[in-house]
């Protein structure tokens, strides 16, 4: 048992000298102490800063996403005043002919918005050969006029923004001949 007394009282010693520390050695804990504070409080800082800058900008990117056709609608609102225009004027009126101009007047004005913002018609027409990058095939019919995997008639107009096809062009393709 002595012996295990022994390496008690070692170890407590030990123990008080660790905890025994010069004016010097207690000024550098101090100091790095201090630091490691100063270093745990702009970590903070910055890691507020960073969230904040983090919701901002998906504010700001949402806001974009929200308002991005603003311009765009603006313009568009001309037209559906004027078909509202027209659609009470039609009520009225008994003049097919200007009715039928005013309708030509108030597409021309729409689809001079559509081009001044990079919106153009893909142009289709029978007997072209389908292209699937700028066609949807809706119906595959047997035909005596084209050849198979052409276009037979076009059900509803695609359109390009810059060049991207943001609708494709819905048509009905030839299967060939019936026989």
């Amino acid at each position: 048992m002595s012996q295990e007394h022994n390496e008690e009282m070692q170890d407590q010693s030990i123990n008080e000298e660790s905890m025994e520390y010069s004016s010097d050695e207690l000024t550098d804990m101090e100091r790095v102490e201090k630091e490691r504070d100063d270093f745990r409080d702009q970590l903070l800082r910055k890691s507020a800063e960073f969230e904040n800058y983090r919701r901002r900008t998906m504010k700001e990117k949402q806001d974009l996403i929200d308002f991005a056709n603003e311009h765009l609608i603006i313009k568009i609102l001309p037209v559906v005043d004027d078909l509202h225009t027209a659609l009470e004027v039609a009520k009225k009126s008994t003049d097919p002919a200007g009715f039928l101009k005013g309708i030509e007047m108030i597409y021309i004005k729409a689809i001079k918005i559509f081009e001044d913002a990079g919106v153009f018609p893909i142009e289709t027409g029978p007997g072209e050969p389908f292209n699937v990058e700028m066609h949807e095939a809706l119906a595959h019919m047997p035909s005596n006029d084209a050849p198979e995997g052409h276009i037979l008639q076009e059900i509803q107009r695609g359109y390009t923004l810059r060049e991207k096809v943001i609708r494709h062009t819905k048509v009905v393709t030839s299967a060939g001949n019936p026989e």
